[in-house]
């Protein structure tokens, strides 16, 4: 069944775009960011397809390989079936279309990849931070972030001293 998923979506965007891989638990598609909101609008709209709902959308950061990865899970109704789809962005300046305009629930998930991981969606109806302040200083999920030990006064440490 995966496979039939993979060629209907090679068919459409071209096998040297689509990197699949089933050797997993979840198969998964790696794709250019550039593609991924076409990708994902095909995914939804394909009658053949049909991946009504965006269950999950999280980033995994990489510094040993200079990315922010984004892992999209996916399911249809009509397949009975879960797909992954996987894109990746530099950590530099990382930045992402959103994917809000096809499934509406994506928002939250942008906004809190925003706040944890700082990629910007662009496009998306309200790109701010969800989870801290406004002022806060860095994303708390990159694997450099050092936890400040006050902010505004107050001691942020989880570690308590005896």
């Amino acid at each position: 069944m995966s496979f039939r998923i993979y060629n209907i979506l090679a068919d459409r965007f071209g096998k040297d775009t689509l990197l699949y891989f089933d050797d997993t638990l979840n198969p998964y598609i790696q794709v250019a960011p550039e593609l991924i909101q076409t990708l994902c609008i095909f995914m939804r709209y394909n009658p053949a397809l049909k991946f009504s709902f965006l269950f999950s959308l999280c980033g995994v950061d990489y510094p040993e390989k200079n990315q922010i990865t984004m892992v999209y899970h996916l399911f249809s109704m009509k397949q009975k079936m879960l797909w992954v789809l996987k894109t990746s962005v530099r950590r530099e300046h990382p930045e992402l279309e959103s994917i809000e305009s096809v499934w509406k629930t994506a928002g939250w998930f942008e906004r809190e990849i925003y706040d944890l991981l700082g990629v910007k969606f662009t496009n998306h109806s309200n790109m701010k931070r969800l989870l801290l302040p406004d002022g806060w200083v860095g994303h708390p999920l990159r694997k450099d972030y050092e936890e400040p030990l006050f902010y505004h006064d107050m001691e942020t440490s989880r570690h308590r001293v005896s």
